[in-house]
């Protein structure tokens, strides 16, 4: 166990989508670090199963799932496998997401609808589908979803992911304002640039990075492990009387005029 690990989550089972590397994968080590069985989803299988294999590592249980979430049926089994292999779950942290640029005069309708079928319709219905489970079990649940940094600023080209982004940290305050009552929260982290397997070669020892640094306040890029420690905390009870906030983790950057 991590020497800053705190044992929040023992007795918690969660779903973690877009588990297969990055900070799918290292929200999942730090649950298990914390005690909590996992059901890993992803579409990458090898990736998700490495990540399930760091999970074990760790002593917990982990369920590896490939799943696409552009497959509405594809939901229901992500609730029922947890449910069987875990005998329920407390915890879903809808962090599957994609990114597909495009300036909007030139952006396909085909790319605009995988990008919101990934990030905004398959978090809305999983969490239905959990809102459901925890009702008719009569028990409380977490909701964690993961927004981004571009909910509050844009980039150029890149009109449909900050739309998604922007309408996710929309529909966490309204998904919680409609679960409140059921004592299930929901929130959000909003990410800023993070070095994960996605971006690494395009910062590492780049312009890119030397730019993005300098316009962080607190001098350095995230990682991964940055966001997971966020996740854990909203995940835990610790945070039990937070519901409909966007936590942002990004070193300050929106707190600053370029």
């Amino acid at each position: 166990m991590g020497e800053t690990d705190s044992m929040r989550l023992v007795g918690k089972a969660a779903i973690i989508t877009g588990a297969a590397d990055g900070i799918g994968r290292a929200t999942a080590v730090k649950f298990a670090r914390e005690g909590a069985d996992l059901l890993l989803v992803d579409v990458n299988r090898a990736g998700v199963e490495a990540t399930a294999a760091s999970v074990v590592e760790v002593g917990r249980r982990a369920v590896a799932l490939v799943e696409d979430l552009t497959d509405a049926d594809a939901l229901q089994r992500i609730v029922d496998t947890a449910v069987e292999r875990l005998g329920g779950f407390d915890i879903l942290v809808n962090n599957a997401g994609i990114f597909a640029g495009g300036n909007i005069l030139e952006f396909s309708p085909e790319d605009y609808d995988r990008l919101m079928s990934i990030n905004l319709r398959a978090p809305f219905f999983l969490t239905q589908l959990a809102g459901k489970y925890w009702v008719d079990a009569g028990r409380p649940g977490r909701i964690v979803n993961l927004s981004s940094v571009n909910a509050l600023v844009a980039l150029r080209d890149s009109a449909a992911y900050t739309a998604s982004k922007g309408a996710m940290s929309a529909l966490t305050r309204a998904m919680a304002l409609d679960l409140a009552p059921n004592g299930i929260t929901v929130n959000a982290v909003g990410p800023g640039v993070i070095r994960t397997g996605m971006n690494r070669e395009l910062l590492d020892g780049t312009a890119v990075e030397e730019t993005w640094t300098k316009r962080t306040p607190l001098g350095r890029l995230g990682d991964p492990e940055d966001i997971a420690n966020a996740i854990a905390f909203l995940a835990s009870d610790e945070a039990s009387y937070i519901t409909g906030q966007t936590l942002y983790v990004e070193g300050g950057r929106t707190i600053r005029m370029f």
